[in-house]
């Protein structure tokens, strides 16, 4: 069987500096802390909701209490009455933030809105039901009752679906993350996989020499967590099905689960003094916690290196690290030689032999890109142009042909672009930042439509130089997607290099991974997570009611624009940024002769762009600085877009 999407587990050291400093906050509702706490009152069960803003717990004394992990105090938190039996199992929705499950000994499933504090639905089942597991849509939920039989519950219908009786002692189960496989602990050591929902046999584990207990999926779905009676958590890689790696415990493993980002792993026992944080690529311990008291139920943040668990007597302790959006490191050196910086990147501009394009391939040129590719129509203004950075008194010291390189290629044409995608794959085999900068003014009918004196004039000067429009759009919109999607391949190549996992991440709460010791490798800094990035040039008219050029230039740029924009979306998942330029006036062939001054009614700036403006844009959104900068339009046009209707 397939796995979910997998992910690249984190080196060794990634995260340790995450356990330098640990603060743990403790949560009881013991009204009488001097009093002997019985342990019925014990916690049993853990569950944080799905933004990690509330946690649940349940005790056999039929105590249902939601906790504010920001507020410890029993006052802030809420108990959810009206169980006639204890509580074995909490589990909230995986989407509802406000829904919680809990079943008991009564038999009895309810379903809880945490805001009203009442059930919203029950479900009897019959017998002692002590395990939940939610398909991760949340459309169903999984009851295990104490004499091994599995139930389904449809959530919409507060119905059973049907009944699968165990011929053996069965624990817990989980789902994967497609929701088509049950994953099943036994009593004689093996977990067995099941189709979901008909329960027909898949496969199954022979993990441990004692009972399974505990069995949870990383959130990547690359490994599958089981906790066995003999004190050892396995890990199973979920594509060969083997077990790659154990971690040791202090006692028969109750509870398992992974961090957020499934780099660590820690397993929960009802014996011992410690809980082990074991790095999940090795099996290595990253950090212990000492302990007062066994904690025998652990529970990560679904978003934070934040681990709660029980701890007896003392009621809930939730551990925070320092790796919290808490502060920030104020500090760390910030050097802007290294936040605006084009270090090693490998770079290629359509429409690169002159006007912006050549603008920006100087500044990136200038400030170590180690290769430029410039694209045009024009060979002999692309030779030029590559001469006159290479031969520059500011270029980098090293620099030669090869460091700027023309290609000629029509925007317009697939083939055109396939061939310079060839010759770059077999140069560099990679591409960092794709600059989408090819345009043209296409026809010019801005004088006509507003000195129009009839409505023939103005009619008559809508449809000047119709004949061009298709080229126009072809150039300045739909090529964006030609030219694009041809290079989405040597992006990956470029994420990958720096220790991206590849591929297509999804999944609630799955973050693409990143191995930074691929980083040390190619010379770039250690907190360098830029990710491959399209940058489309656009325009101040994509946003312009008023027409400066032409009406198919004021169009074609609006959907330049929002293309940029709609590739950050489409290709968020796939690790690739989206940015989206806009400048006024530059200069430029599509500009020669226009004004050199302009009123504060034009642009405040009172002046066109010029390399500074430019060159510092681009080094920002190419450097380590823009890294965290995605699905965003940046005009750079002196505060033209404010003097003129506008839709920005």
């Amino acid at each position: 069987m397939a796995p979910p999407q997998r992910a690249k587990s984190l080196p060794k050291a990634a995260f340790t500096t995450a356990f330098a400093k640990l603060k743990i906050s403790t949560y009881t509702d013991n009204l009488r802390p001097s009093t002997v706490v019985s342990s019925s009152h014990y916690i049993r069960t853990l569950s944080w909701n799905t933004s990690g803003t509330l946690i649940a717990t349940g005790a056999i004394d039929r105590t249902l209490r939601i906790w504010n992990p920001e507020k410890p105090q029993t006052k802030n938190s809420t108990e959810l009455r009206g169980n006639p039996g204890g509580v074995e199992r909490v589990a909230f929705h995986p989407e509802n933030d406000h829904e919680l499950a809990s079943c008991g000994l009564d038999g009895m499933v309810r379903f809880w809105d945490v805001r009203t504090k009442k059930s919203v639905g029950e479900v009897n089942v019959g017998g002692e039901a002590f395990t939940l597991a939610w398909k991760p849509d949340g459309s169903d939920i999984v009851v295990g009752k104490k004499d091994n039989t599995i139930i389904p519950i449809s959530r919409s219908k507060l119905a059973p679906i049907a009944e699968h009786r165990q011929h053996i002692q069965t624990n817990q189960c989980v789902f994967d993350w497609s929701g088509k496989y049950l994953f099943l602990t036994h009593g004689d050591g093996c977990v067995k996989i099941v189709d979901y929902a008909t329960f027909d046999p898949i496969y199954t584990l022979n993990a441990h020499t004692s009972a399974c207990y505990a069995v949870t999926m990383s959130p990547s779905g690359e490994y599958l967590a089981i906790g066995g009676g003999d004190a050892l958590v396995s890990l199973w890689d979920t594509e060969e099905w083997m077990s790659v790696r154990t971690v040791e415990t202090t006692g028969p493993v109750k509870s398992v689960d992974f961090s957020f980002d499934g780099s660590y792993v820690v397993g929960g026992s009802d014996e011992g003094n410690r809980l082990t944080i074991a790095h999940t690529e090795t099996g290595e311990e990253a950090h212990h916690i000492d302990l007062t008291a066994p904690a025998a139920y652990v529970a990560w943040h679904p978003y934070r290196y934040v681990l709660a668990y029980s701890a007896e007597a003392q009621g809930l302790k939730i551990v925070a690290t320092t790796l919290t959006m808490d502060s920030m490191n104020v500090q760390a050196a910030l050097n802007p030689s290294t936040l605006f910086s084009a270090k090693g990147l490998v770079v290629v501009i359509t429409g690169g032999g002159s006007g912006i394009g050549l603008a920006v391939a100087s500044a990136l040129h200038q400030n170590g890109a180690s290769k430029v590719y410039i694209l045009g129509r024009r060979l002999e203004v692309l030779k030029q142009s590559a001469e006159t950075l290479t031969n520059s008194p500011n270029a980098p010291k090293g620099s030669s042909s090869s460091s700027v390189v023309p290609i000629v290629c029509d925007v317009t044409s697939q083939a055109s672009i396939s061939k310079a995608v060839d010759q770059i794959t077999k140069e560099t085999g990679y591409v960092d930042v794709l600059v989408n900068n090819a345009g043209v003014i296409g026809p010019k009918n801005n004088p006509e439509l507003y000195s129009a004196k009839s409505i023939t004039e103005l009619s008559n000067a809508m449809v000047k130089g119709w004949d061009e429009w298709e080229s126009t759009m072809a150039i300045n919109s739909s090529s964006i997607v030609a030219v694009s999607a041809a290079f989405l391949p040597l992006l990956e190549a470029a994420n990958t290099r720096r220790g991206f996992q590849s591929g297509k991440v999804t999944g609630k709460g799955v973050a693409r991974q990143q191995d930074k010791s691929a980083l040390e490798k190619i010379g770039a800094d250690k907190d360098d997570d830029r990710m491959a990035h399209i940058i489309t040039v656009a325009s101040v008219a994509s946003y312009m009611r008023y027409c400066t050029a032409g009406l198919a230039y004021n169009a074609s740029k609006a959907a330049a624009a929002h293309l940029g924009k709609m590739l950050s979306t489409l290709l968020g998942e796939w690790g690739i940024r989206s940015n989206v330029v806009c400048p006024g006036p530059y200069p430029s062939d599509m500009t020669k002769g226009g004004n050199t001054v302009f009123a504060t009614d034009e642009i405040p700036q009172g002046r066109p762009g010029n390399i500074n403006d430019i060159a510092g844009l681009f080094l920002f959104l190419c450097g380590k600085g823009g890294a965290y900068t995605n699905g965003t339009v940046q005009p750079t046009d002196g505060g033209r877009l404010g003097q003129f209707p506008a839709v920005y």
